[in-house]
């Protein structure tokens, strides 16, 4: 009786103890407040739909008040956070080297296509180097796992003011870069790129310390920039801001298979809905402010040395960020390739020199 009665409590322990791990609160944390997209149409549409479907349970940190922007990956590797939503990859500096490459400048696209275009690259069983997939080299590799969030619409080159239709415009214009890419843009364009994140540029734009930005409309909003920026060229994509949904492989394994199952067909259906709003929000900022005297001027209707500059500036970002991956040991060639095909499959396009370049066509 003994004996059993011990057996009976073990597999009773056993049970509850199950229940609980897959029952666990999850620790989701934003660096950006809930007005920003990726946290009020991502991360709160993410939470409601995991908790309706599923046992799992969240405790939401919003602004960064708990893991500041740049310090997710940390922060889920100590277990400070359970979810990064999104774990901004970029501010990351050097850690995700190749996810930069959703910020490479585009024609023809926004925010549906450029997330499609993440997802499939994630997913592609195409290798880059030693075996490795852009999956494995970005994530896995780091103990992740990630879900593509919605894309920025297209970035454009905004100022408070200025108009830019001589390439001299441009010549030593201090211009807020909240990348490597936005740098190397910036620098190709002749301006002078000042590195720091959007959320820290609202004072230094106000003050003219820096005469514009390179940021996409739809996200003027989250940073109360529609009464600052009033002069934007639209047309050429300063490339697409993309990051992740993230957790570790620990927290991953140990979900249920129906945890997982649904998270994944959770997250997916969340980005696309992101992106679709997202496109929706910049036609509206876009009218919004126009109406209240904001300028856009398409590349189109540039004078003809502008656009070249532009062009010519665009298709080099590509090749010198090509360049810089290679020279530090990554295959940036072979991933700036399988993202110009997959961009292309989406009905996008890259820059001629670019597609030169890499002898696409």
């Amino acid at each position: 009786m003994r004996q059993r009665s011990l057996r009976v409590l073990l597999v009773l322990f056993t049970v509850v103890f199950s229940l609980g791990a897959h029952a666990e609160n999850l620790r989701i944390s934003a660096g950006m407040g809930q007005q920003h997209f990726w946290v009020g149409q991502f991360m709160d549409p993410f939470i409601k739909s995991m908790q309706a479907q599923s046992d799992l349970t969240f405790t939401p940190f919003y602004s960064g008040s708990l893991v500041t922007p740049g310090r997710e990956l940390g922060a889920l590797k100590s277990g400070i956070v359970s979810v990064a939503a999104p774990l901004l990859a970029p501010y990351h500096e050097g850690q995700f080297p190749l996810s930069d490459v959703t910020q490479l400048p585009t024609l023809n696209t926004n925010s549906v296509k450029e997330t499609r275009a993440l997802m499939a690259l994630m997913a592609s069983d195409q290798t880059l180097v030693d075996g490795k997939t852009f999956y494995q080299y970005e994530l896995g590799d780091k103990g992740l796992r990630g879900w593509a969030v919605g894309a920025t619409a297209a970035y454009s080159l905004s100022t408070t003011g200025k108009v830019l239709d001589d390439p001299d415009d441009l010549k030593g214009l201090p211009m807020r870069a909240g990348s490597t890419l936005h740098t190397i843009l910036l620098q190709e364009l002749g301006a002078t790129p000042v590195t720091m994140t959007s959320a820290d540029s609202y004072e230094a734009l106000s003050r003219k310390t820096v005469e514009g930005t390179i940021l996409s409309v739809a996200d003027w909003p989250s940073y109360s920039f529609q009464e600052l920026l009033k002069y934007t060229i639209t047309g050429l994509s300063m490339g697409h801001w993309e990051s992740y949904l993230a957790v570790t492989e620990k927290t991953w394994n140990g979900f249920t298979d129906d945890q997982r199952r649904t998270w994944n067909e959770v997250a997916k259906k969340t980005a696309m809905d992101n992106a679709a709003y997202i496109d929706q929000l910049e036609i509206q900022v876009r009218k919004d402010t126009a109406a209240k005297g904001a300028t856009f001027v398409e590349l189109a209707d540039l004078p003809e040395p502008m656009r070249a500059r532009l062009g010519e500036a665009a298709s080099r970002t590509w090749v010198r960020w090509i360049e810089q991956m290679e020279k530090a040991g990554h295959p940036g060639r072979a991933a700036a390739t399988q993202w110009a095909r997959l961009i292309r499959e989406q009905g996008g396009e890259i820059p001629d020199g670019a597609a030169r370049y890499l002898k696409l066509d």
